[in-house]
């Protein structure tokens, strides 16, 4: 996959500055939360390409997710979004490798999911060792690394997780922390609420490490992610699943996310949510073409394609009238029947009793 990247349209697409070189290698955490978090509330995730069935798999050439997120005005899913960040973080100087995760959230127990979702561990710009001048300031830490995630949809954070430690995050949506994998739930994905009462390992000591949310005092699993380096083959499998196979989640149900200010805005198959920074919730249930396709443009910022023939197929259609009933005909008179005589009525009551099953 080409790293050729045009960083002054994306900066200029985020709203975002072009950094100076203090920003980048004096200030490279700041400067990398900057980035995720106006990425986040700028490029929304979607997945209407997919909904469409247009030019399935979806590109993940960067000139590509170029043409279709910065310049045209779109979003994508979690593979597009984050491979934009990478190409866009390696052209500011950052060292990224792209890795492979099997979502756990709201996942059942003991059913592991295919590696269908795409996480990025991120270092901090260096300052050049052949360069002809030293930096003047301090340098960010070498090698510190970070977990970035602009393409999770909802549950994970705008914001960079320290990967060095297994030690409580506090971010702007609450407590996170990372977990090597025999410390997390083994596989089995659910609920956590026990603490170890051990030193934890560093995350990224073992070959999967587990990111983890603390909900209501309890801590679940988002994602287990592998670690190591996803190749440019791995990730083409993987984006090729999501897009094409019955069974992917991209494939069965249409989903659109933004953040918008500090609230989350979402539409998954017909239901639009948006959640407040109080934890409030109000939803609307989404029955028509027009209604969608104007939360798409104000709510989500999408620039719709000129093909969407195929965009509310996942909507709850609306209640129906009932059929129209043909004109009432006179109901027809039953036939009398002999009224029989109280000897045989009696008869005929006790074998009606005996028919009946007991209650």
């Amino acid at each position: 996959m080409s790293d050729f990247f045009d960083i002054d349209s994306y900066l200029n697409r985020i709203g975002l500055p072009a950094p100076t070189d203090e920003q980048r290698y004096q200030d490279g955490l700041i400067l990398l939360r900057d980035i995720m978090a106006a990425h986040s509330r700028t490029i929304p995730f979607e997945n209407l390409d997919i909904v469409l069935k247009r030019n399935l798999p979806v590109s993940l050439e960067s000139m590509e997710l170029e043409a279709k997120m910065v310049a045209g005005g779109r979003g994508g899913y979690c593979f597009e979004n984050n491979l934009l960040l990478c190409f866009a973080l390696r052209a500011l100087g950052f060292g990224v490798t792209p890795m492979l995760a099997r979502v756990r959230w709201n996942k059942p127990p003991g059913d592991p999911q295919p590696l269908g979702h795409l996480v990025l561990l991120v270092t901090l710009p260096q300052w050049p060792v052949s360069a002809a001048t030293p930096f003047s300031g301090q340098l960010s830490v070498a090698g510190t690394p970070y977990l970035a995630d602009v393409g999770f949809a909802g549950t994970n954070s705008i914001a960079p997780v320290a990967a060095a430690s297994a030690e409580v995050q506090q971010l702007p949506e609450g407590h996170f922390r990372l977990l090597s994998e025999p410390f997390g739930c083994t596989g089995s994905g659910g609920m956590y609420s026990a603490e170890l009462g051990q030193p934890l390992p560093p995350p990224l000591s073992d070959k999967q490490f587990v990111l983890q949310r603390q909900v209501r005092g309890t801590w679940r699993d988002l994602y287990m992610v592998r670690n190591e380096p996803a190749c440019d083959a791995d990730i083409s499998q993987a984006n090729w699943y999501n897009c094409t196979h019955p069974d992917a989640r991209f494939v069965s149900s249409f989903f659109v996310s933004r953040v918008v200010g500090d609230e989350r805005h979402h539409i998954v198959n017909g239901s639009y949510i948006f959640r407040k920074p109080d934890g409030s919730i109000n939803e609307e249930v989404v029955t028509s073409r027009a209604r969608l396709m104007l939360l798409l443009t104000s709510a989500f910022g999408i620039a719709l394609p000129d093909e969407t023939a195929y965009i509310d197929r996942f909507l709850q259609p609306p209640s129906e009238q009932p059929p129209e009933q043909p004109p009432e005909q006179p109901p027809e008179q039953p036939q009398q029947q002999p009224r029989p005589a109280p000897q045989a009525a009696r008869a005929q009551q006790k074998r009606h009793e005996v028919a009946q099953p007991p209650s």
